[in-house]
């Protein structure tokens, strides 16, 4: 297989997990506006069971799962879980386009540091992808 289509692949599942991961966010958050009331009981478990963004939610959840286990496989968990700190920043930027949520300064400057951050220690990350290929870690 060749390295173009590796990156490709990876490149795809990245993108699958933070689809997955923002929708289930906001279908979460849509879930709770829907059930405003929720107070721990059987009642409220049911109702917000009968949300039709709760079972979107599970969905994504068992998506993330899926590409998550197909990401681990393919690259280091140290360089992996770090990655998926962008999970943050779509977050925040799909509250603010479905939800109206603000978006500040401090905020801004918070998602500027985890893309840094996410840069700066995914430098090493060709050798953590063959480390994890040859099963060194």
């Amino acid at each position: 297989m060749s390295r173009t289509h590796v990156i490709r692949g990876a490149w795809v599942a990245w993108l699958m997990l933070l689809g997955f991961e923002t929708l289930c966010q906001i279908s979460l958050k849509s879930a709770g506006l829907d059930n405003p009331d929720f107070d721990f009981s059987i009642a409220a478990f049911a109702h917000a069971l009968a949300t039709p963004w709760t079972w979107v939610a599970i969905g994504c959840y068992i998506g993330a799962f899926g590409v998550w286990m197909t990401i681990l496989r393919k690259s280091t968990l140290s360089a992996a879980f770090t990655t998926s700190a962008i999970v943050f920043v779509a977050v925040m930027f799909a509250s603010w386009l479905v939800f109206g949520e603000r978006i500040g300064f401090w905020q801004l400057v918070g998602c500027a540091i985890i893309v840094g951050g996410i840069l700066a220690l995914g430098a090493d990350g060709a050798d953590d992808a063959d480390d994890a290929e040859s099963g060194a870690g």
